[in-house]
């Protein structure tokens, strides 16, 4: 695998040890995250490579910070409870979007706890995993308990996170076309060695946002945190039949928790806009995993990143599925058909 292909990042990375381990199929990736201003592995993507490897009794060459190659060859799963610290603030949420459909996938069990970064730059934050990603997967079969001890923000990290994956049988297609309106949102703010009033802030910029686009707030959760390193998030998610939708953002030095609040909603009320039944990062991580279902999928999403599309240019080197992107009007429709399907 190409590791420079699209945007050039660490989701080709997870991705393709993510198909090599559900399909027992050795891999190896060159020019990794080629396309970022400091390339090669980081701290997350040698976490889940050896999550991946420890679980599966597999063989990693290459797993060193900077690396810019890296062989995978999976095993037959020997460990079915799993402990690791990432030693830093290494995003935990980035390693599981590897390790659960990856382990789910190959029928297998895994509770695995992982310490480091809970909520840090460029990675989703635990609410989000645990809030919308979770009850995403479930629509398709794959299914983990998650909660989370403590909290890790940049830079020290020492968040504590345990995942209970649970084997899929098989994978279920995903068929959703334009979302319903939304109405009503659910919101949950938190902060960690911050004055409450950050993540009180954070929730009424978001709120005033939201409710001057039309939509309501339904629920909302204020939370002090116990971290190491001062931080703060904010989620933002409308779960329903049709619609699995979630935008969320953390707070930076300098940046006021309403402007931290606002750019959450912004990015929210875009998606609901766009008529999208995943949000553009939840496409990312899940259509393609649907070439492996039993029957074709039909989803449509906000846009298709170039993470959404190198995502499915892998999934058809791996599993020969067929995919296809028409665009509309302000949003686009994506389908795959599994070649057991064709």
């Amino acid at each position: 695998m190409d590791g420079s292909q699209g945007e050039g990042g660490g989701q080709i990375l997870r991705t393709a040890v993510a198909f090599s381990a559900i399909q027992g199929r050795p891999v190896r990736v060159d020019s990794i995250r080629a396309g970022r201003d400091v390339p090669g592995l980081k701290r997350q993507h040698i976490s889940a490579l050896r999550v991946l490897t420890q679980v599966f009794g597999g063989e990693l060459n290459g797993d060193t910070e900077g690396s810019s190659a890296i062989t995978f060859v999976p095993g037959k799963q020997r460990l079915q409870t799993l402990a690791l610290d990432t030693g830093t603030a290494a995003s935990i949420t980035l390693v599981l979007q590897a390790v659960v459909p990856a382990v789910a996938l190959a029928r297998s069990h895994l509770r695995l706890t992982l310490v480091g970064g809970t909520d840090v730059p460029w990675s989703p934050t635990f609410d989000y995993f645990d809030r919308v990603v979770r009850a995403a997967y479930a629509s398709i079969g794959i299914r983990c308990n998650a909660s989370a001890e403590r909290r890790g923000y940049y830079p020290r990290g020492g968040g504590k996170v345990t995942v209970a994956i649970e084997p899929c049988p098989s994978l279920s297609p995903l068929n959703l076309g334009v979302g319903e309106g939304i109405r009503e949102v659910g919101i949950v703010s938190r902060c960690g060695r911050l004055p409450r009033h950050v993540a009180e802030r954070q929730l009424a910029a978001a709120t005033d946002f939201l409710r001057g686009s039309g939509i309501g707030v339904s629920s909302s959760e204020l939370a002090e945190e116990q971290s190491d390193s001062p931080g703060s998030s904010i989620l933002i998610s409308h779960l329903g039949r049709s619609r699995f939708l979630g935008s969320d953002a953390i707070g930076e030095k300098g940046k006021p928790s309403e402007e931290v609040g606002r750019d959450a909603a912004a990015r929210f009320v875009a998606a609901a806009q766009s008529g999208g039944a995943l949000d553009a990062n939840l496409a990312d991580m899940m259509v393609p995993l649907l070439s492996l279902a039993q029957a074709p999928s039909r989803v449509v999403v906000p846009t298709v990143t170039s993470h959404l599309q190198t995502g499915l240019q892998l999934a058809g080197q791996f599993t020969g599925c067929r995919w296809s992107v028409e665009e509309g009007e302000g949003n686009a429709v994506v389908s795959v058909l599994p070649k057991r399907a064709g």
